[in-house]
């Protein structure tokens, strides 16, 4: 496979990626939009707080959870805008490698005034260091999207035992 045919394919793969993190943010915010009407509804519709003992330790469980859902479900979407927030301290870009596919690196080098030096460096770039950037960044963003899914799950975990916790609650207030 020559350069060319690998800037394709590697970008191909770095696009999918991308797409895979949007997808983790959307099921983020779906998750987070499910507690926020798991809360109302304790909250508001059913009034766990006029209830039993037993029903309100059950709302503050759900509550509880709900909560914890909410926070990891929007640290999942956070942005990662450097290699730092991906892999953790210590990781930087190797040698003087400048990925002008990476927002958070151009806005970090280059300065508002800095237009004609990225200019410059884009056109010392050919197939073979494109493709290598394609791969690197599909690399980069498959880590990403894998802390997100991580995020993701543990909220829909959280979010599956306040629905439960709920349930709980308001049949403990049916048959109380």
């Amino acid at each position: 496979m020559n350069g060319e045919e690998r800037f394709k394919a590697w970008s191909g793969y770095a696009e999918t990626s991308r797409k895979w993190a949007l997808a983790m943010d959307a099921k983020a915010g779906f998750v987070s939009a499910l507690n926020l009407g798991l809360l109302a509804s304790l909250w508001s519709g059913a009034k766990i707080h006029e209830a039993e003992c037993l029903t309100r330790w059950f709302g503050a469980g759900a509550t509880v959870c709900a909560i914890l859902s909410i926070l990891l479900a929007v640290w999942a979407a956070m942005p990662r805008q450097s290699l730092t927030d991906v892999f953790g301290k210590g990781i930087r870009w190797h040698g003087d490698y400048r990925p002008i596919s990476y927002y958070g690196f151009i806005a970090q080098a280059y300065g508002r005034a800095d237009f004609h030096k990225l200019t410059d460096h884009a056109a010392t770039l050919d197939h073979d260091k494109l493709a290598e950037e394609a791969l690197e960044q599909h690399f980069v963003i498959s880590h990403a999207v894998s802390a997100k899914s991580g995020f993701v799950k543990l909220a829909g975990i959280l979010l599956m035992a306040g629905v439960c916790l709920t349930g709980a609650a308001v049949i403990s207030r049916l048959t109380a």
